[in-house]
């Protein structure tokens, strides 16, 4: 595909019907079948979908929500709007009803495009909404569409059009609508080259909402003409890797310890033979690549996976950069802790500590929020990006924290908590972890995994000597001086970001 004919969304999927024809593109389960949809028949699908939305338009471009769980359905509503020139309003699957009632309303919606486990919300949406001039299941009214509208010819969409209105799930305040072009999004697609082949085999396993598993999975995967395959739960990666064979997948780091740890537990039962074995097995038996993001990763862990045979490449991005702002060599085995070279046409610098970017991927502002635009970018189109950071002489990206989260103790030290949290990773006996300043003192508190450790007395021996350790590590400002154990896990996000102003539930021990 040649990338420089390239400035649409729907011009990648014009593109991608004419490199890839009758390959199959999406794959997914239905009960114990396995449906198959090839590049040829998404084109034609998207096209019908297109036609039937703009039966709702009346010159100007509407906005058109989607939500719901990773499917073909989800796939060819979201492009059926965009190859119009309309936008997308992808949502999170996880929000409450009210939660989706506000989105609704706050991104001007006109369509909402739903699937099953939302049903129960419609009538009250409908009373809540009252922009929204049609409903569209994706499991029984999307069927229906398909059969009964033509596929109707494009017309040229030019790039400066909106293509996605998407809701950050940031830890703190109230979402903000990130304005994403056709332009930004097809930059972050092509910005780099040779990271696939037609014979990939991609599971796609994270929430299809997220711009990371959009541009990453999706239209990546349109690029380059993977085979698709979406996976239907959580719970069933196991299985699905056994059924999918992928050859490259994406995951946060949380899955791929997860994973990671299955692999040692088998390993333990059988110890003759070798884990590189296993861990065959346990993927399928041709995966060569993960790509991970979305938070830290343990240098430890990258090397165990390189050491299994699969290579494992950290990556950063933020919704508000389409998402990739650096990208990891897949064939780099240094695992120094950093998150990937910068890609392709993104700029870096660094003032008071943070990270900031400009590129063409970069978002076009937040909807109707000139505010936290005027806050996020400046004048000549540099993007905060909130991370404390840096790029190196050979633009590797090293992250140390979040700025928001800054701990300043009174003797003027800045303290990143992340760091600290970071010191604590892959520890069994810990689930989950927080650092926070305890009226001016640096304070650690954690949801222990008791299932693994029952015993308090041996939880907290353990914690206390892990913050000892780590007090060896930091200069004496840093060090970490009181300890805090909890019954039940912080808040999160539906992200699954623990949310950092919530109130302590943890007792002291130290």
């Amino acid at each position: 595909m040649n990338k420089n004919n390239i400035r649409t969304l729907q011009e990648l999927v014009n593109a991608s019907a004419d490199e890839h024809g009758e390959r199959v593109f999406i794959k997914e389960k239905n009960g114990q079948n396995i449906i198959e949809k090839t590049f040829v028949q998404f084109r034609e699908d998207v096209k019908k979908v297109m036609a039937f939305v703009n039966t709702f338009r009346s010159g100007e471009p509407i906005h058109c929500a989607v939500v719901g769980a990773s499917s073909y359905a989800w796939v060819v509503s979201y492009f059926g709007v965009v190859s119009g020139g309309n936008a997308s309003v992808p949502l999170d699957a996880q929000l409450s009803e009210d939660d989706i009632a506000d989105l609704l309303n706050r991104s001007d919606s006109v369509i909402f495009f739903y699937d099953k486990r939302f049903d129960k919300m419609i009538d009250g949406l409908k009373s809540k909404c009252p922009k929204i001039k049609a409903y569209v299941s994706l499991e029984n009214d999307l069927p229906a569409i398909l059969n009964e509208y033509q596929p109707e010819d494009f017309q040229p969409v030019e790039p400066s059009v909106l293509a996605a209105i998407s809701y950050t799930s940031g830890t703190t305040g109230r979402s903000k609508g990130v304005m994403l072009l056709n332009s930004n999004l097809i930059d972050n697609a092509m910005c780099q080259d040779d990271e696939s082949t037609p014979e990939d085999v991609v599971m796609s396993v994270l929430p299809i909402h997220h711009i990371y598993c959009f541009t990453c999975d999706i239209l990546l995967s349109m690029r380059y003409g993977n085979q698709l395959c979406f996976n239907d739960s959580m719970m069933r990666i196991p299985q699905n890797l056994k059924i999918f064979k992928p050859t490259v997948i994406l995951l946060v780091p949380m899955i791929a310890e997860t994973l990671y740890k299955m692999v040692c537990n088998i390993s333990a039962g059988s110890p003759d033979t070798p884990v590189k074995d296993i861990a065959e097995k346990v993927f399928g038996g041709r995966l060569k690549t993960i790509y991970s993001g979305g938070a830290y990763l343990r240098p430890e862990l990258q090397k165990a996976y390189i050491d299994m045979g699969i290579q494992m490449a950290q990556g950063y991005g933020m919704t508000e950069v389409s998402p990739r702002i650096s990208t990891a060599d897949r064939f780099d085995t240094e695992c120094a802790g950093d998150v990937g070279f910068l890609v392709n046409g993104c700029q870096v610098k660094t003032v008071d500590g943070e990270l900031m970017v400009k590129s063409p991927s970069v978002m076009a502002g937040y909807y109707k929020d000139p505010e936290a635009t005027a806050e996020a970018l400046t004048p000549d189109g540099w993007l905060h990006t909130g991370d404390l950071g840096y790029a190196d002489e050979r633009n590797r990206v090293f992250l140390t924290g979040r700025k928001k989260n800054l701990i300043i103790l009174s003797n003027g030290e800045n303290v990143s908590p992340e760091e600290l949290e970071n010191k604590f990773a892959g520890l069994d006996y810990i689930s989950e972890i927080l650092v926070y300043s305890d009226d001016s003192t640096i304070c650690a508190e954690i949801f222990p995994n008791k299932e693994l450790y029952p015993d308090d007395e041996v939880i907290e021996k353990k914690f206390r000597e892990t913050v000892d350790e780590i007090n060896k590590t930091v200069p004496p400002a840093k060090a970490i001086r009181r300890l805090r154990v909890r019954d039940e896990g912080f808040e999160r996000t539906t992200s699954k970001k623990i949310i950092r102003n919530q109130s302590s539930h943890g007792r002291i021990i130290k």
